[in-house]
């Protein structure tokens, strides 16, 4: 798919989808909605962040653990590593709200959360932090956006924007954000102007290109990237040389050492195991069938039941149980059926 339709389906999915989760969350969630305006409504969801951060932060809350406050300048490091996503960490904040509270009670919350649980100085700057970022909210939910251009320029005047409210703080806050969707754009670029390179210098130029976008993100965002996503990555951008390798053998010796890379040993063994059980079952089926036509061919003057007897037969014996040639029979029927 090309990665700009990747960009607009995952802004125009996550963008609204914490919101859509805090504000109809519960089934009490009506009494909050009717506290806004349908525009209000329409804004709020409009600044959910990007991204819905499930299964990703171990340390959702992290600001406010129940074993302790973070401090200030630890928050600080996790912000700017990576670990943390500012955004995401507010609104898990905010699911915690009551159903009833408006975003002005809830926020007023978190407030009076960091007065009660923070020490001088790092009250004053967490309570900014989250002020700063409540009071961008209420900038953008102002904010008429141009409905007549692309999203990379759409996003450009979004940044300009954080920028223009937010200060050096819009980098704290949105800047792993902003990086994942330079890396997208980046991405296919790069693809499309790096065909012809050799495969381990595309590769290496790739991760090269991950590590300069993302900056002081790239270990915290790589260590939650999926393995398999990764995997699948290198092998599309090693698809040209792969696909150039004639011999079977070679063909797995190849995928096997990407796969032992980034599974291991065992799991890449395991993985060539079942790609071997696979051929040689794919390979029973193409005998079979072979066999099947010439069966028909020779044996026109059968009977229907007399020529499936003869068929289950030579099914068993090809496939190598009755399971397997029941299981067969089963998805050629399912085969024909969606045709």
């Amino acid at each position: 798919m090309d990665f700009k339709k990747i960009i607009i389906i995952i802004v125009i999915v996550f963008i609204f989808l914490l919101g859509i989760l805090y504000f109809l969350k519960q089934d009490s969630s009506s009494q909050t909605k009717k506290t806004l305006s349908p525009e209000e409504q329409m804004a709020m969801e409009r600044i959910s962040p990007l991204g819905t951060g499930e299964g990703f932060w171990d340390e959702a809350i992290s600001p406010f653990r129940e074993d302790r406050a973070k401090p200030y300048l630890e928050l600080l490091d996790e912000l700017k590593s990576g670990k943390i996503n500012f955004v995401w960490e507010v609104w898990a904040l905010r699911r915690k709200c009551k159903a009833e509270y408006t975003p002005d009670q809830c926020n007023a919350t978190i407030i009076a959360y960091i007065e009660a649980e923070y020490e001088s100085p790092d009250k004053e700057k967490v309570k900014d932090l989250f002020l700063s970022y409540f009071r961008y909210e209420e900038e953008y939910r102002k904010w008429e956006q141009p409905t007549d251009l692309s999203f990379v320029e759409l996003y450009e005047k979004i940044k300009a924007k954080r920028r223009d409210v937010l200060n050096d703080k819009a980098d704290l806050i949105f800047g792993m954000e902003e990086s994942q969707v330079s890396f997208l754009e980046g991405s296919q670029n790069f693809i499309k102007q790096s065909a012809n390179l050799p495969a381990e210098q595309r590769v290496k130029q790739f991760e090269d290109l991950k590590k300069k976008t993302y900056g002081t993100y790239y270990d915290s965002l790589v260590s939650r990237e999926d393995k398999f996503d990764h995997y699948q990555m290198e092998m599309s951008l090693r698809d040209k040389e792969y696909n150039a390798i004639s011999d079977p053998k070679e063909k797995e010796k190849y995928l096997n050492r990407i796969e032992t890379k980034y599974f291991g040993k065992e799991r890449a063994a395991n993985l060539a195991e079942e790609r071997a059980k696979e051929s040689k079952f794919q390979e029973s089926i193409s005998k079979y069938e072979s066999k099947e036509k010439e069966f028909l061919r020779e044996n026109a003057s059968l009977s229907a039941s007399e020529k499936e007897k003869k068929l289950k037969e030579i099914r068993i014996q090809y496939l190598g149980s009755e399971e397997e040639a029941d299981a067969y029979i089963r998805r050629k029927n399912i085969e024909e059926a969606g045709k």
